[in-house]
């Protein structure tokens, strides 16, 4: 035990109430403790006697505390600061070791909104140097498909553009009748679809701004039906004044897709189509889907739109433009009858 543990107070107390506590004497000087003993209650005499022999020569010590209690402070401020600066090391190792996790991180998240420009390479042989690397190589395998894939479509166009033009310089040289109408509207069907198809390639790859206007639902109804060239008399339309702010050409899409697969696969004499206040309904007669919904709404999903009809993107690209625009598709089947629902005000409640 060292002298500085001691309990002075209780060591007093103690002395106060034992009579047979050899006497002693507890002081403190220059912060130091002291303790030693203290002369017995003599008579005067040799109490004078005893005190000039003090004077001369002082008792003996017994015990000393040597611990000096500043050296006690700089010791443990010592030690804090130690563990400090050991701490702070071990902040900066971590910040450098996760530092290209963070970097990854937000590289990342500009990929998921469509930016390929991006660059995750990192320097090291961690794991998470490894993950940074191998991400940013499939980030150029990306990129270079890509490009492969705007060549590709842009030889496309260009290849079938010439002889669609050719074959409406044509068509015009004809005398007019029945079927140089039916060539005009061939011509002008595949100009439309081409277009088309350069629009919806621009709205998938994220590369394309909506140009939002508000536009009556009937207007875009009639847009969508004079790009499927059918007759009218397939629909029977019940409207009303409703108007909504979307594209104009883009959104008629969305429409002639839904209105094409209802006309496809309906097995009664017409497909009725509601406008109401809030939402757009589609409704055809036909035999009951033979998955869920959500499988028709991934790209290629051929069963319900078949080869000889089409990619299996119709559903995909509808869903995708209706919700690019902030409205909502829903389908249900009840009684035979396919019910495709646009619903224009979304209630958060």
């Amino acid at each position: 035990m060292k002298l500085s543990d001691i309990d002075f107070h209780f060591l007093k107390q103690l002395k106060n109430e034992n009579e047979k506590f050899e006497p002693i004497e507890i002081f403190e000087y220059k912060n130091k403790k002291y303790v030693h003993p203290r002369p017995p209650k003599f008579r005067p005499k040799i109490r004078e006697k005893m005190d000039f022999l003090d004077r001369k020569r002082p008792p003996p010590i017994v015990f000393i505390d040597l611990l000096d209690e500043n050296k006690i402070r700089y010791f443990w401020l010592l030690i804090l600061l130690s563990i400090d600066i050991l701490l702070g090391w071990f902040y900066y190792f971590l910040y450098k070791k996760l530092k290209p996790l963070v970097k990854l991180k937000n590289e990342i998240t500009k990929f998921s909104q469509g930016n390929l420009d991006i660059n995750t390479q990192a320097i090291g042989n961690d794991e998470i140097s490894q993950v940074s690397n191998e991400f940013n190589n499939a980030i150029l395998k990306i990129r270079e498909l890509n490009d492969s894939r705007k060549l590709f479509l842009r030889n496309i166009l260009h290849e079938l553009k010439t002889p669609i033009t050719k074959g409406k310089l044509i068509s015009d040289t004809l005398e007019e009748s029945r079927r140089k109408e039916i060539l005009q509207k061939a011509f002008f069907r595949l100009e439309y679809l081409l277009g088309e198809f350069v629009k919806l390639e621009e709205f998938t790859s994220g590369k394309m701004n909506l140009v939002k206007k508000e536009y009556r639902v009937i207007d875009l109804l009639d847009q969508a039906i004079d790009i499927l060239l059918i007759d009218r008399d397939k629909l029977e339309i019940f409207g009303n004044i409703t108007k909504v702010s979307v594209d104009f050409e883009i959104f008629s899409i969305a429409l002639k897709n839904l209105i094409d697969n209802a006309l496809r696969y309906n097995t009664n004499d017409k497909v009725e189509i509601f406008v109401k206040e809030d939402s757009l309904l589609i409704k055809n007669k036909g035999k009951a889907l033979k998955k869920e919904f959500d499988h028709y709404l991934t790209p290629f999903s051929r069963e319900y739109e078949s080869i000889d009809k089409g990619l299996g993107l119709g559903l995909y690209i509808t869903n995708n433009i209706i919700q690019s625009h902030g409205y909502k598709l829903y389908y249900s089947y009840s009684g035979d009858y396919h019910l495709f629902k646009i619903q224009f005000i979304i209630n958060d409640n």
